[in-house]
């Protein structure tokens, strides 16, 4: 393997026992694109970016099997699922806030069991399997930071999707991938689902920022297409 996609790694002595994953990507999405599109939101709709995974990938830019059904993935003795709860309790308040169940009703012990789906899924295979911590919060400070850097002023505007991707792109430095969607409501409307961010093995940082190996996923195929930012 050679990057991540989703899994923001951080800082951590990469001893010989840590699984030789891919660089991170991370996968924020809009609430108002989603919830119009896939998914029939129960909260209120997020205003700005949150996060939709840090899942890794494989060579071919494929998503690792989840580890129940591939624990060969890491070397590490991960902490299972059961477990997160008491892990994950300092960070219950940021997480509600960017990486909610848009499906939730707003009840906490289902946003715990999203977390959980999300950490046996994808946290357990990542080389931060042993340490939820550090990935949740790597992620959320990641998520952070691009928030405060990347402000989209036309809202409710049809723009090609190579535009929004420059525009990603001056404010982070890399190319990202540009996920689209397709409104459930008005016929033949894309929409800007997800924002995709590419980041260097062990360097969950701004400067651990790489170009994505995809820049365009979902409906669309190329940059040529007009998509709106809700």
């Amino acid at each position: 393997m050679n990057h991540y996609n989703t899994i923001l790694q951080s800082a951590v002595n990469q001893s010989n026992n840590r699984p030789p994953h891919l660089p991170p990507t991370c996968l924020l999405y809009s609430g108002h694109p989603v919830c119009a599109s896939s998914i029939q939101c129960k909260v209120s709709i997020p205003t700005d970016f949150t996060i939709h995974g840090l899942w890794p990938q494989d060579g071919q830019n494929r998503g690792v099997p989840p580890y129940p059904s591939s624990s060969q993935c890491t070397t590490l003795i991960v902490v299972p699922k059961q477990n997160l709860g008491a892990e994950l309790q300092t960070l219950e308040g940021p997480l509600t806030q960017v990486w909610p169940d848009l499906k939730n009703t707003g009840d906490i012990n289902l946003h715990r069991q999203f977390w959980g789906h999300e950490w046996e899924n994808h946290g357990m295979c990542s080389d931060y399997g042993d340490n939820p911590i550090v990935y949740f919060r790597a992620a959320i400070d990641l998520r952070n930071y691009v928030v405060s850097v990347l402000k989209f002023k036309s809202r409710g505007v049809a723009s090609k999707a190579i535009d929004i991707s420059t525009k990603v792109q001056a404010q982070v430095g890399k190319i990202p991938e540009i996920h689209c969607v397709r409104s459930r409501t008005t016929p033949k409307k894309d929409l800007l689902g997800e924002v995709r961010l590419c980041y260097r093995k062990g360097d969950p940082t701004p400067q651990g920022i790489q170009d994505c190996a995809r820049h365009y996923s979902g409906t669309c195929t190329t940059g040529q297409k007009y998509i709106e930012i809700l």
